[in-house]
């Protein structure tokens, strides 16, 4: 999981994170208790089965995964959780997918529970502790944006028919000073054209400044990509300290 997590994160220019493993029975604790439960929930409660301090902690400040399946699920790789959070599938924030693409996540726990639930089926619940060791300078790195797509990206990575997304940022020495009051996106204008200049159709786009990961990100659907075609991304109108950029970058699903 986390050599998948971090092969995701330097194709996007980010710093690699550590292993922090002394949450990892606490982050076990949590996924016990959404196998248990048969369904993920940040705030689990008291009258829940095998509820836990330890899974109420954990579950309030990690990303979620479950699957299941009518066969055993201990050989579905963790790694597919990193995937499953990067799409964010009807996920309108894109919280999951914003909060692994953090400059500034510099340490990780892992816990995962695979067991039977009713009717013959099997579940796997897996928790990543995302929110605790966090970098608080990331001024190493050299990019000013987090995009996804960019670059040669593996198609497996990405749905066509979910987000793709932009975070600028604005300061590399404070996670908090990389949202609304730094950057606003009222003005920004978005095109993805291919590589014969045409323009595709973008729709959907809206902004977002909660506090996942980066505090902002600009998300927009697009009608017709197609993999093993070269995309150009031209963001104007982005609004960082005050000051008015426009940002460019390629990408290919491949």
């Amino acid at each position: 999981m986390l050599n998948k997590l971090n092969e995701v994160r330097a194709r996007h220019g980010l710093l690699p994170v550590s292993y922090d493993s002394s949450d990892d029975g606490a982050a076990a604790e949590a996924a016990l208790y959404m196998v248990a439960n048969k369904g993920l929930t940040h705030t689990p409660v008291s009258t829940g089965k095998c509820y836990s301090a330890n899974a109420v902690r954990l579950a309030g400040r990690s990303n979620l995964y479950m699957s299941y399946r009518s066969s055993e699920t201990r050989s579905i790789p963790s790694e597919n959780s990193v995937v499953g959070y990067l799409i964010d599938r009807n996920v309108s924030s894109l919280g999951h997918r914003r909060w692994i693409l953090s400059p500034f996540l510099g340490q990780v726990s892992f816990g995962r529970v695979d067991g039977p639930v009713d009717g013959g089926m099997y579940s796997m619940a897996s928790v990543l502790r995302v929110m605790g060791g966090e970098r608080s300078n990331v001024s190493a790195m050299t990019t000013d944006f987090v995009a996804y797509p960019h670059g040669n990206y593996p198609s497996a990575e990405f749905s066509t028919s979910e987000f793709l997304s932009f975070s600028a940022i604005a300061s590399k020495t404070s996670a908090s000073a990389n949202g609304s009051g730094q950057v606003s996106y009222a003005a920004a204008v978005v095109t993805v054209k291919n590589g014969s200049g045409q323009s595709l159709t973008v729709s959907g786009q809206t902004a977002n400044y909660q506090g996942y990961g980066l505090p902002n990100s600009l998300q927009w659907k697009v009608a017709g990509l197609q993999a093993n075609t070269a995309y150009t991304v031209t963001i104007s109108g982005v609004s960082v300290n005050g000051v008015t950029r426009q940002f460019q970058y390629p990408f290919r699903l491949q």
